[in-house]
């Protein structure tokens, strides 16, 4: 059972007030459907904005880090500008797959010296996150890696306890000042939170993690060589699409671009793709990654290996959108449940 607690409920209708209300300092970014579509977008009203959850092709993580930005601008004669768009957002209905990435991604772009592009959105934007009370489609496995839970990555969380009910977790001074700014709520009983947690613990009863979800790292260590990097890697298309969608991918180019007068340019920082074949060409032309099987182990064991040994967590998060983006059906999940996720616990691990 959850031991988090919340201090207000809001109704469904005051929170869609509110958020109406807080257009007039910000641009509201929520679910919505456009054209047919299901995706992450800034709205008008909270008339535009779906409250149940269905997939979208991109992850929220485009506002922080858009797939495309202008870092630098400059002159012929020497003068560099840096740039630096970051506007008052808020980000509306996120869930906990989603916050995981935005906790993943944050920790990637603060680290050292921090990237002030990315930093300076985040510090922008109110994010409001919506607990899940079960997976969102049969793609997704949240669950598989614990990403179904969420304990960073947001400044409100909300924890819908009643049907037009939502109870109100603040993670900060961020979230607080938008509460009292914008929300009309009230006082929270305390059980709340309680009576949410039953119903989610109800949905994800028969959903287990991966047997082995810590000892993940060693796994992919000891199968290097396993079978099903080959049998996948022949599949592989080397499209990208796995990557594109992922909202804990963040490898990007810089390209320069000169406008047709040569006076003036700008310094681009586009997403990139590990799973291209271009993407590990150095000067001299050599591919250290020439095949799509090379690709593919690279990319995975970032997300089982190299990198949640660095997070302290699988930086797979279980939403499904890379198995839904990939025209040959490759999935993390079935590549972890080869190495060894979901068998018993092995003792020489």
């Amino acid at each position: 059972m959850s031991t988090k607690t919340a201090e207000f409920v809001v109704t469904e209708k005051d929170l869609l007030q509110g958020l109406d209300k807080a257009t007039a300092e910000y641009k509201i970014a929520a679910l919505t459907k456009k054209s047919g579509r299901v995706l992450y977008d800034t709205v008008k009203n909270s008339n535009e904005i779906l409250l149940e959850y269905l997939p979208t092709v991109l992850p929220p993580k485009k506002f922080f880090f858009p797939q495309d930005e202008v870092i630098l601008e400059y002159t012929s004669d020497g003068k560099i500008n840096a740039k630096i768009e970051a506007n008052p957002l808020v980000l509306f209905g996120i869930r906990p797959c989603d916050l995981n990435g935005f906790k993943i991604l944050y920790e990637t772009f603060a680290d050292d010296h921090g990237d002030p592009n990315y930093l300076a959105k985040v510090e922008q934007t109110v994010v409001i996150g919506v607990d899940c009370e079960n997976t969102c489609d049969e793609d997704a496995f949240c669950f598989k890696v614990g990403a179904q839970n969420a304990t960073q990555g947001y400044d409100l969380m909300l924890y819908k306890f009643a049907p037009t009910s939502y109870a109100v977790e603040i993670a900060n001074d961020k979230g607080r000042n938008f509460i009292n700014k914008y929300l009309i709520t009230s006082g929270a009983r305390g059980d709340e939170v309680a009576i949410f947690q039953a119903k989610k613990d109800a949905g994800f009863k028969n959903k287990k993690p991966f047997k082995n979800l810590s000892k993940l790292p060693e796994l992919f260590e000891q199968n290097k060589h396993h079978p099903i990097w080959e049998q996948e890697g022949d599949r592989c298309l080397s499209c990208g699409s796995c990557v594109m969608v992922c909202p804990t991918c963040y490898c990007f180019d810089v390209t320069d671009e000169w406008q047709l007068n040569l006076k003036k340019g700008e310094r681009i920082r586009k997403w990139d793709a590990c799973m291209l074949d271009h993407f590990a060409v150095i000067g001299s032309g050599e591919n250290f990654r020439h095949s799509p099987t090379a690709r593919l182990h690279h990319r995975i064991s970032r997300k089982f290996n190299f990198l949640m040994k660095k997070h302290g967590q699988a930086v797979c998060v279980g939403c499904g959108r890379c198995v839904r983006a990939c025209l040959a059906d490759i999935s993390p999940k079935v590549i972890a449940e080869a190495v060894g996720a979901d068998q018993e616990q092995l003792e020489t691990i």
